[in-house]
C-alpha cells in the first residue's frame, strides 16, 4: 500500500488555463467583463464568476452551456503545465493514489483532464458535485474519502489562496503553491512551500526518477 497520495487542483495546475477562461468570458460577455481582469476571477467557480460580473442568475444555465462549449473548442495540450502529464502518468504506473479537485463545472474539468491522455477517467470532485466548494474543505474531504487515504499522507498542489485554505482546512499540511503568470495577487501565506517546478517537491522528484 502506498504511503503517498496526491490531490491536484486543475485550472492553473494541470492546465495553464486561467487566461483562456477569461478570454472566453470576454468574447461572449464583453459588456460585463469590461474593467474586470483575469486575476480578479482566479479561484472562483463559474457560478461565482457570473455573479461577480453582474449576470442575472436566471441566465446562468444557458450561459454556462455556451461558456463550456467555447472553452472546450479552444483547449488543447499546449495549455498543459510543464511536467504535469509525466508526473500523473508515473503516479498511475506506480499505483500511487491521486485525484483532482476543482471549482469548475465537471464538463470543463473533464475537458482539462483529457489533455493528460490517461487510460481511465481519474477521480474528480468538480464544482457542481458538492454544495460547498473552495474555500470550504468539503471538496478535499470528499476526495480523501474517495481515495481512502489520510490527510497526513497527502500532498496537494494548488495555485490559489482559496484552494490552499480549503486543503488546509481539510487537515492537509503538505499544501504546495505553484504560481503562474496570473497568480501575482496570491499571497500563499498558508502554503507549506511555494514551488517553481514539480521537481521541487521531494516525493515527486523520487516518483519521476523511479521506473514503473
Amino acid at each position: 500500500m502506498s504511503t503517498l497520495s496526491v490531490i491536484f487542483d486543475i485550472d492553473g495546475v494541470v492546465v495553464d488555463s486561467e487566461q483562456l477562461h477569461y478570454d472566453v468570458l470576454a468574447k461572449l460577455l464583453p459588456d460585463h467583463t469590461r474593467g474586470v481582469t483575469a486575476e480578479q476571477l482566479i479561484g472562483l467557480s463559474l457560478e461565482e464568476t457570473l455573479l461577480k460580473i453582474g449576470i442575472d442568475a436566471a441566465k446562468h444555465a444557458y450561459l454556462t452551456r455556451r461558456i463550456v462549449e467555447a472553452y472546450q473548442d479552444s483547449l488543447g495540450p499546449r495549455y498543459l503545465r510543464p511536467g504535469i502529464r509525466d508526473l500523473v502518468h508515473r503516479l498511475s504506473e506506480q499505483g500511487i493514489p491521486f485525484g483532482f479537485v476543482s471549482t469548475a463545472p465537471r464538463d470543463i474539468c473533464l475537458a482539462n483532464l483529457a489533455t493528460l491522455a490517461l487510460a481511465q477517467e481519474p477521480p474528480l470532485v468538480a464544482g457542481d458535485d458538492i454544495t460547498r466548494t473552495k474555500p470550504w474543505p468539503d471538496p478535499y474531504l470528499a476526495m480523501l474519502a474517495h481515495l481512502e487515504v489520510t490527510a497526513a499522507q497527502t500532498i496537494v498542489v494548488e495555485d490559489t489562496d482559496l484552494g490552499i485554505q480549503a486543503a488546509t482546512a481539510a487537515g492537509i499540511t503538505q499544501v504546495y503553491a505553484w504560481p503562474h503568470a496570473l497568480s501575482g495577487s496570491e499571497r500563499y501565506q498558508q502554503a507549506h512551500a511555494v514551488i517553481q517546478t514539480l521537481n521541487d517537491i521531494a516525493p515527486f522528484k523520487a516518483v519521476l526518477a523511479t521506473s514503473a
